[in-house]
């Protein structure tokens, strides 16, 4: 059986071969505890973890101990927002109502004990800007948290922007980052207090992630049972993933040259596809300031539920993984104005530079047979 052609990689990427290359030593030879203090094969781990810290925190210009590790960026953010918040008194939050789930339902939660919480809506292209934050900004606002880039349409905030201005006025800022790592160089930009990121969107494995503190941030456990992680994730270090994280985020330069090259075929993509569905189609990735590897579109009279089921040689989605097991329309195409049955006929490309390997114009002719076949 022949496999799909992939183009989700805004839902995961493949493990890279260097990075690899760099875990597999740890999975076998050296395979020690990195807490295990009195022996070589506990202290290969813990120079591995160092090393590791080292130069994630060095691409985003920080202190070693700035980096905190976890299972992906939905722990970073809970750790980030409840380890800040669920311990203070109850005040003002900022956040818009694009966020992922994993923003969004700890916020509910500090809601359901006293916390006030304003969620921006986009403007029409989808964005939340400066503006929209300090016409919000109540005397009690103690904390922020957008997104760098949206998982599902692509669109950029101005997140060094907004987090200059929270520092400004002595806010807590949070941006969950995941899809902006590979597709935007903020290594040198101005970052908020706490940044979440995973490793599996980058080409590094499922399973681990990073929250990034600047200095002076004091969290909350959000889990108990050892020192781990200056006390704040208690458990063993995955020492492969780790070492696998880093890889990844070393390889982030590299995945910025390809760029110009995905832009490009994205506007294949689009310029085909409007071509051919005419009225039918809604651009929802309709700014110019969105990452080049994010279309998402919608299309007007089909039946979505025979969509996905139409294209089995096409490994496309219609949003957040998160929500691929959902038949409830997507609350970030719904916060632009779509109603349900839109919502639900949307669709996802999202690419990578492997995906230049493949023969673009067969998929592009596979997808305008495929779509025309379902109009009515």
């Amino acid at each position: 059986m022949n496999r799909p052609i992939y183009l989700d990689y805004a839902a995961t990427t493949p493990v890279s071969a260097e990075v690899m290359d760099a875990m597999i030593p740890y999975f076998s030879l050296h395979f020690g505890n990195s807490g295990s203090n009195q022996h070589m094969f506990g202290w290969e781990a813990a120079d591995a973890v160092d090393q590791a810290r080292k130069s994630i925190a060095s691409y985003f210009s920080l202190k070693p101990s700035s980096i905190l590790f976890t299972s992906g960026a939905t722990e970073s953010t809970n750790l980030a927002i409840l380890g800040l918040l669920e311990h203070q008194s109850p005040g003002h939050i900022i956040s818009s109502v694009l966020e992922h789930k994993a923003v969004l339902e700890p916020l509910a939660f500090l809601a359901s004990k006293g916390w006030d919480i304003t969620y921006l809506k986009p403007n029409e292209l989808g964005e939340i800007n400066i503006d929209q934050i300090k016409a919000a900004q109540k005397s009690n606002t103690q904390f922020v948290s957008i997104m760098w880039v949206n998982n599902e349409i692509g669109t950029i905030n101005d997140i060094s922007t907004i987090a200059q201005w929270c520092s400004n006025e002595g806010i807590s800022c949070h941006s969950d980052a995941t899809q902006a790592l590979g597709k935007l160089d903020i290594s040198q930009a101005y970052l908020p207090d706490l940044l979440s990121f995973s490793g599996h969107k980058i080409f590094g494995p499922k399973g681990i992630g990073a929250l990034v503190l600047k200095d002076g941030i004091r969290l909350h456990p959000r889990q108990w049972g050892g020192s781990q992680e200056r006390g704040l994730r208690a458990g063993t270090l995955p020492v492969p993933l780790i070492v696998g994280l880093a890889k990844a985020v070393e390889g982030i330069p590299q995945l910025l040259t390809y760029l110009p090259q995905i832009q490009a075929i994205k506007q294949e993509f689009e310029k085909a596809l409007t071509a051919s569905l005419g009225e039918s189609m809604i651009l929802n990735s309709v700014s110019e300031n969105q990452i080049p590897n994010i279309l998402n579109f919608s299309i007007q009279g089909i039946d979505w539920e025979r969509l996905f089921r139409s294209m089995p040689q096409l490994a496309i989605s219609n949003g957040s993984a998160c929500n691929s097991k959902s038949t409830f329309p997507s609350h970030v195409i719904k916060a632009l104005g779509r109603d349900d049955d839109t919502a639900l006929s949307t669709v996802r490309i999202s690419l990578a530079h492997t995906y230049l390997k493949e023969d673009h114009e067969w998929v592009i002719n596979y997808l305008v047979q495929s779509f025309q076949k379902l109009l009515p």
